[in-house]
């Protein structure tokens, strides 16, 4: 392939910044439509983990679910009791509720912060992405790589007090990193990512692959490589070290996942056998999660097969892992992760000529829309 391109172009990064301000309009239209739509039907429970929110502000409808979660922690802090039902806060990874409470004073508030950290992460992520795709493919499969990912229905948390955005931009710009062997950005970047989701930890493997790839598939290579990226678990058990010290319990992390989320490890693809009774917008048995587990689940294959192997270890760890829960909740966010899913559609020959590249536009920004109304006006969708 060629070598990494550090740097867009002018007209390159024009490209990006008018797609990315357009789909967060579409975005914002849907939500400001939603004023027009009941509030609060969450799960069919009260679901107001924090504060009540006020339905006529524009930001509370961004900060639904995890949202109320993330303000919580910027302002309070880690907590050990449950704070609603049997949920603890310690589930949910520092990084992004720390930058949260370190500019809230200059972005006005907690919420408006976690809103400010998501649209820059986003955005730096449109960018890193487009890099990426463009260092092994042409300028027209990079471009539709972001756009496919921008308009994807769940990427209306890229808008929202969620931690994606900010995860994304790190987990890319670490294999950006790698790809042009700047190995120690790449190591702190994977670092900075497993403090942000629980699943970053599974950065260790597209990077360790990464890295035996540039330096020739050798055994001390791949000694090398795990000893640079060593820091990325080291960084995911030192939360979990936090977790278990506070809590006086050793297994204590998984104890709050299993109980407050009742959500299991299992063999992956096993909840997707389940498929009596699913609504469309299921919470924990939603007909669109179980569609898009199996699109992601059968894509598998043929994106190992045609992209690097990196990005193909990445997306089996990013399919496989949110597969690999004994539910289909939220899996559609998931699976927004695996941005190499959006590049093996952009690179397909068909997706190239416009007969079906517009179908397939119309119907993902369709369903981001429905998305977005049904999340910003509380109605579950991830």
């Amino acid at each position: 392939g060629m070598n990494a391109p550090l740097a867009l172009e002018r007209g390159e990064l024009q490209w990006v910044v008018q797609r990315y301000l357009l789909v967060k309009l579409v975005i914002l239209a849907a939500a400001v439509a939603g004023f027009w739509l009941p509030f609060g039907r969450g799960l069919a429970e009260e679901n107001f983990v924090y504060r009540e929110p006020d339905p006529v502000s524009l930001a509370d409808r961004f900060t639904p679910f995890d949202g109320q979660w993330y303000v919580q922690i910027a302002e309070a802090g880690y907590q050990v009791q449950p704070r609603y039902a049997d949920q603890s806060n310690l589930n949910f990874f520092p990084l992004y509720p720390a930058l949260m409470a370190v500019i809230s004073p200059i972005a006005g508030g907690t919420r408006n912060a976690g809103l400010a950290v998501s649209y820059l992460a986003g955005f730096a992520a449109a960018v890193l992405l487009y890099l990426l795709a463009r260092c092994d493919f042409p300028a027209l499969v990079a471009q539709r790589t972001v756009w496919y990912w921008l308009i994807f229905p769940t990427a209306v948390v890229l808008s929202a007090v969620y931690s994606e955005a900010l995860f994304l931009a790190l987990a890319i710009g670490a294999l950006l990193a790698g790809r042009s062997r700047r190995f120690g950005l790449a190591a702190l970047l994977g670092v900075l990512a497993a403090l942000t989701r629980s699943v970053g930890v599974f950065l260790f493997f597209p990077l360790v692959v990464q890295y035996a790839a540039a330096v020739g598939w050798r055994l001390p290579g791949w000694l090398r490589a795990m000893a640079i990226y060593l820091v990325i678990p080291a960084a995911t058990l030192a939360y979990l070290a936090y977790v278990a010290a506070v809590s006086g319990e050793l297994g204590a992390y998984r104890e709050i996942v299993a109980n407050g989320w009742k959500v299991r490890l299992t063999w992956p693809g096993a909840a997707l056998f389940d498929w009596s009774g699913r609504e469309l917008f299921g919470y924990r048995n939603g007909l669109l999660d179980w569609f898009f587990g199996v699109a992601f689940l059968l894509l598998l294959l043929p994106v190992s097969r045609r992209l690097p192997l990196p990005y193909a270890a990445y997306a089996l760890a990013f399919t496989l892992l949110p597969l690999s829960l004994d539910t289909t909740m939220s899996l559609t966010r998931y699976l927004l992760v695996s941005w190499p899913h959006f590049l093996f559609l952009a690179q397909l020959p068909l997706l190239r000529s416009s007969a079906w590249h517009w179908p397939l536009t119309a119907s993902l920004l369709g369903m981001l829309v429905s998305f977005t109304l049904r999340f910003t006006t509380w109605s579950w969708i991830g």
